[in-house]
């Protein structure tokens, strides 16, 4: 006899509850998609501002690059200039236009870079600093070889 009762009121319990979580009324829906359409214009705005800052942060980037590359220009007519009578100056001459060739590609590499995700930004920008370090110390290793002759 007390299995039924009991039986009885645990199904009265699990019934009552689950009336009472679900929440049917309208306004309860409205406030549910008032909620989602907020939440959907403050992604709108962070989405815009995220953009802007890549951009800023790419073009300040570009022409910070581009600055060191008008440098590397200079410093690489410098050199050539400043290499007259020296011995395998045909030889110098040609690893300076290496160098001159391979500043102009990275030129035109930044230039030519269209903005895509943020991973791949990253890794361009990892793998453009390596480039641009090694060639520094070509450039670097060209100046030496001048100076000790």
């Amino acid at each position: 006899m007390k299995t039924p009762i009991l039986r009885t009121s645990v199904l009265t319990a699990i019934v009552s509850l689950a009336l009472l979580s679900c929440n049917n009324s309208p306004k309860a829906k409205e406030d549910n998609l008032n909620a989602a359409k907020d939440e959907v214009v403050d992604a709108r705005e962070d989405l815009v501002q995220t953009t802007s800052d890549s951009i800023n942060d790419f073009n300040k980037y570009k022409n910070s690059i581009q600055m060191k590359l008008d440098e590397n220009e200079k410093v690489i007519a410098d050199l050539k200039a400043n290499s007259k009578n020296m011995p395998n100056q045909a030889m110098y001459y040609k690893q300076l236009d290496d160098l001159k060739l391979k500043n102009l590609e990275l030129k035109a590499k930044i230039k030519n870079y269209q903005q895509g995700p943020e991973q791949k930004w990253e890794l361009f920008k990892v793998d453009f600093n390596k480039e641009m370090d090694n060639l520094g110390k070509s450039i670097s290793n060209a100046a030496d070889r001048n100076m000790k002759k």
